[in-house]
């Protein structure tokens, strides 16, 4: 496979992040075996999966402040947690990681809705150490290289913006992190907030979301026998500020979270492309000793939260330098 570059979804970008996984081996699309039903209900079908799937999805808008070094940033991502648990990308959610560093170079809001209004704070409640080990050093470029791998990041809601009681319970979509279900070509949902041919103006008051139901267009691994990476094709959010918005199957499963896409002049000659829950999954693991499913699970995530601020964020924060 071929390196390529991949830009740093920024609110004033007008080029395109692209990627191509650099261990990455074309999986096959048809198992040899007869396949294996994934549910034991029926679709819910693909209209459903898209109001469902507006609901939980947010915008992540990160401003810079005076004198910062950095450049504001727009990305998106998904509830999946009742409680306000979001996940998205990594190169989104490092600047709300940082707007907790000393000179607070950034500031930055969760916000919903058509157009995307402010609504909510958030904090990290989980970041890939591994990622952040390969990628700090990038942050004020404008272009950088990359693939995906280990781009994802746990926020929290943790309050409203405007200082009111957050709500007791948020719309969520639930996750699929089996690689099963993305053994053949399947019909999909795609939801994000895209922002890459928008000025800053534009971006803070009339930023839209937008779905596409498409067809996967095949699957890729970083290692051997895992599914990783899910290419997508040319569509309307092969574009910055669709990085961490969601794929979801017709069950109304997410099954995997943009990430970046390959290089073109129009969105319809790029191939957007997204890296699996499974993938998510594992990273998590790796980075932290326990599954996705077992840090939803916890009874206190206020706890969660401080632990991360505690033992997490000050090392996280030291491997930038800005």
């Amino acid at each position: 496979s071929t390196k390529n570059t991949v830009q740093k979804n920024t609110s004033s970008s007008k080029k395109t992040p692209q990627t191509t996984p650099k261990k990455a081996q074309k999986e096959p699309l048809q198992p040899k075996q007869k396949p294996i039903p994934l549910y034991l209900s029926k679709p819910i079908g693909l209209n459903t999966v898209n109001t469902k799937a507006r609901d939980a999805l947010v915008n992540i808008l990160c401003l810079n402040t005076p004198h910062s070094p950095l450049t504001g940033i727009t990305g998106s991502g998904v509830i999946i947690d009742p409680r306000g648990i979001i996940l998205t990308n990594a190169h989104v959610a490092q600047y709300v990681l940082l707007s907790h560093a000393d000179n607070k170079p950034t500031s930055c809001v969760v916000r919903t809705g058509s157009p995307a209004k402010s609504r909510y704070t958030a904090d990290v409640l989980a970041f890939p150490k591994n990622w952040t080990e390969k990628n700090a050093q990038f942050i004020k470029k404008e272009t950088v290289k990359g693939t995906g791998e280990n781009d994802w990041a746990l926020l929290y809601i943790t309050g409203r913006t405007d200082g009111s009681q957050k709500p007791d319970s948020f719309p969520f979509m639930p996750f699929d992190e089996r690689d099963i279900v993305h053994i053949d070509k399947n019909p999909v949902l795609i939801a994000a907030y895209p922002a890459g041919f928008l000025g800053g103006s534009t971006i803070q008051r009339y930023l839209y979301p937008s779905t596409s139901a498409i067809y996967t267009k095949g699957v890729y691994t970083f290692v051997k026998n895992t599914v990783d990476v899910v290419s997508l094709g040319g569509v309307i959010e092969a574009q910055g500020g669709a990085s961490g918005g969601g794929v979801f199957n017709q069950w109304g499963y997410l099954t995997g979270i943009i990430v970046t896409s390959s290089e073109a002049t129009t969105t319809k000659e790029r191939d957007l492309r997204a890296i699996t829950l499974g993938h998510i999954s594992r990273s998590v693991y790796k980075n932290t000793g326990k599954t996705l499913r077992d840090l939803l699970h916890a009874q206190d995530i206020q706890a969660q939260l401080k632990d991360f601020v505690t033992n997490s964020l000050p090392s996280l924060i030291s491997l930038y330098t800005i």
